[in-house]
């Protein structure tokens, strides 16, 4: 692969890197730091939980992988074996090549990290940019996804231009004029609570890494017919990127398998009061069913509040259960 950087220095490299080790240390359960060969350049992934559990792989958000995708995740780490992979071209600890968003590139990449890692199939979870590489990988390797979440997901439905030029000015004006109030301004329309260390690192990435958030998709009922993994989609109802109804319609036109889309108050990022329960713990899971999904997992999306989500879905339910929108 070509020698490139996805930094403006070598200094906001330093700064970018501090950071994340700095995270990467505070994570307050027992975690594998490994490297997989991937056709874009070495991946580093993050593991944790029982050896033996029913595998998992977390696809982060623009720019915050590694321990940020680790930590929201980690109750999952009492149920499930977690795979956290720094997303290529990203900042983290894999390469810095960053894969044009055409021709199932991030599903390669996907494919190629299942490869390294030695899992056949897997769930994964996908969170804003994270949910479109899912998708991505949904169209090209379906088979290789037991079952899918996607979390205010990108890659369902266009980004909006006016959103994109009303964050340039406050995005350009916080880059070369920092301030924690401009910083602020920037993050008002996604994030109504962030707390200082997503501050420090966001402000550390703006200022300092080349800003590219084309990802995959918008994708057709087409490119995903061979995807039969029951999935389950959450979105914010205030989302400034995904917008509510838009993105219910697509989901029921694009995603085969569809068990649920659940909405809950509060912006891209939630807030601390819309971070509780989504669903409670499916129950009547017999001896001897035969499971496409069985598997429970918490998510958080910011450090110490956490909403669980047991999900649980049958063959023989799958493909006549009825689409819930649950408002909450």
């Amino acid at each position: 692969m070509p020698n490139v950087s996805i930094y403006r220095s070598p200094a906001g490299e330093a700064e970018v890197m501090a950071l994340y080790e700095s995270e990467l240390a505070r994570l307050p359960i027992p975690y594998e730091s490994r490297m997989v060969d991937t056709r874009f350049g070495p991946t580093h992934v993050l593991v944790a939980g029982p050896e033996d559990a029913p595998p998992v792989v977390t696809l982060h958000g623009v720019h915050f992988g590694g321990p940020f995708n680790l930590e929201l995740w980690f109750p999952l780490t009492q149920e499930c074996r977690v795979y956290a992979p720094d997303t290529v071209g990203q900042p983290g600890r894999s390469a810095q090549t960053r894969p044009a968003p055409r021709d199932n590139n991030y599903g390669k990449w996907v494919a190629d990290v299942l490869d390294g890692l030695g899992l056949d199939r897997a769930a994964l979870v996908g969170v804003s940019f994270g949910a479109g590489i899912l998708l991505d990988a949904a169209a090209y390797c379906p088979e290789r996804i037991s079952q899918a979440v996607l979390v205010v997901p990108g890659g369902l439905t266009r980004g909006s231009i006016l959103m994109v030029f009303e964050l340039l000015i406050p995005f350009t004006l916080y880059r070369f004029f920092p301030s924690r109030d401009r910083l602020l301004h920037v993050l008002r329309p996604f994030a109504a609570e962030p707390d200082e260390t997503f501050l420090q690192f966001f402000g550390a990435v703006i200022r300092h890494v080349q800003w590219n958030v084309a990802g995959p998709g918008p994708f057709t009922r087409e490119d995903l017919q061979g995807f039969r993994a029951p999935t389950l989609v959450l979105l914010a109802r205030d989302d400034a990127f995904v917008p509510v109804d838009q993105a219910v319609r697509r989901a029921e036109q694009i995603i085969p398998n569809l068990g649920a889309v659940e909405v809950f108050e509060g912006p891209h990022i939630p807030t601390r009061q819309a971070q509780r329960f989504i669903n409670d713990k499916s129950t009547g899971v017999s001896e001897g069913d035969s499971l496409i999904c069985a598997f429970s997992f918490a998510f958080a999306f910011t450090r110490g509040h956490l909403s669980s989500l047991w999900f649980i879905l049958r063959p023989r339910y799958s493909a006549v259960m009825p689409l819930m929108r649950m408002d909450t």
